[in-house]
């Protein structure tokens, strides 16, 4: 992913400081994962589960459900 990866607990971009998965980071995944969409989910499925555990999604978490996953469907 190089330098478009995320930086805990403010899950910004260390590359351009947006929130992640900003719009290059996601460029990036879909590029590694073209040919397994599932292993994307399933590894946005982590990652979503490490974002809420570091409470960013309180009190939403369908937002950040929708920043770390809602971006992948077909």
């Amino acid at each position: 992913m190089g330098e478009h990866f995320y930086l805990r607990p403010s899950w910004s971009c260390q590359g351009c400081g947006e929130p992640w998965p900003c719009a290059r980071a996601r460029a990036d995944l879909i590029a590694q994962y073209r040919p397994e969409r599932i292993s994307l989910a399933i590894y946005l499925g982590a990652v979503l589960a490490d974002a809420l555990h570091d409470g960013l999604g309180n009190p939403h978490p369908q937002e950040l459900y929708q920043r770390m996953l809602g971006w992948i469907r077909p």
